[in-house]
């Protein structure tokens, strides 16, 4: 099995699997899954109240921090990262992924509708979740696109296993053996 160059860095919009996907990945070449979401939480409590408190311009600071830490340490270097989906839209983050495997995991509205349908613990969905993502996306689109060196169609009904796949031979293993219960991005 040949291990990717790293780390690879999942992005996306959120509620497209990122981090599912990137857990299989993981899980697949035996590496670490480090989530910039989950790592904000531990450091400073749920996304939805951090936003509250200090705003999304300060959260955007924090993230990008927290971005730029898990690249440069050696400790997280050999990783699968998944962002958050707001990150590579960050001017602090864009540079940050020059040079580096990034994946586009690419959703539509139709994916990602039973995920945000009546979500209130998502702060830039509301007032209306599905308006609002396809608002988002909308903007974020090109971005993720120029940023990404691999694009991966994670649209239903595709599962984790068959997107990882996908991920395996762009990263060049020409036969994967996914392991573990399928499940959708």
């Amino acid at each position: 099995m040949t291990v990717p160059a790293l780390p690879v860095v999942l992005i996306g919009p959120m509620a497209a699997g990122k981090s599912h996907v990137a857990h299989h990945l993981a899980q697949h070449y035996g590496l670490p899954h480090v989530d910039t979401d989950r790592v904000i939480e531990s450091r400073y409590g749920p996304i939805p109240r951090l936003f509250r408190a200090r705003g999304e311009a300060e959260f955007r600071r924090i993230e990008a921090e927290i971005v730029a830490e898990l690249l440069d340490d050696p400790d997280t270097a050999g990783c699968v990262i998944s962002l958050g989906g707001g990150a590579p839209m960050s001017p602090l983050v864009q540079p940050l992924l020059a040079g580096r495997t990034v994946a586009y995991l690419e959703v539509d509205l139709d994916t990602v509708r039973p995920r945000i349908k009546g979500n209130t613990t998502r702060p830039m969905l509301q007032p209306d979740p599905e308006a609002r993502w396809s608002q988002i996306m909308a903007e974020r689109r090109e971005t993720f696109e120029r940023l990404a060196t691999i694009r991966l169609d994670g649209a239903a009904p595709r599962t984790v296993a068959q997107i990882a796949r996908e991920l395996y031979l762009a990263l060049g293993e020409p036969i994967a053996q996914p392991r573990g219960k399928e499940h959708t991005a």
